[in-house]
């Protein structure tokens, strides 16, 4: 999102981070909410993102990031 000016407010930004659409699959400008509690591996024992929810999950992944970003990380 390189065509929008810096967000001078906290608020704005709290409602900004995170929403990339290009992070996601479906390029949905909302961040989906994700209900499974486990995900596909492409090889046995080889992670990729995630593998079980308890251990992180896309939600999680764009919460830290926008905690992180409002904290100035």
């Amino acid at each position: 999102s390189d065509f929008l000016a810096p967000f001078p407010h906290f608020a704005t930004h709290a409602i900004h981070f995170g929403q990339e659409p290009e992070q996601w699959n479906s390029w949905a400008v909302v961040p989906p909410i994700t209900l499974s509690a486990v995900f596909k591996q492409r090889v046995p024992r080889e992670n990729e993102d995630y593998e079980y929810t308890r251990f992180g999950n896309p939600n999680r992944h764009v919460l830290e990031k926008v905690a992180a970003a409002l904290d100035g990380a």
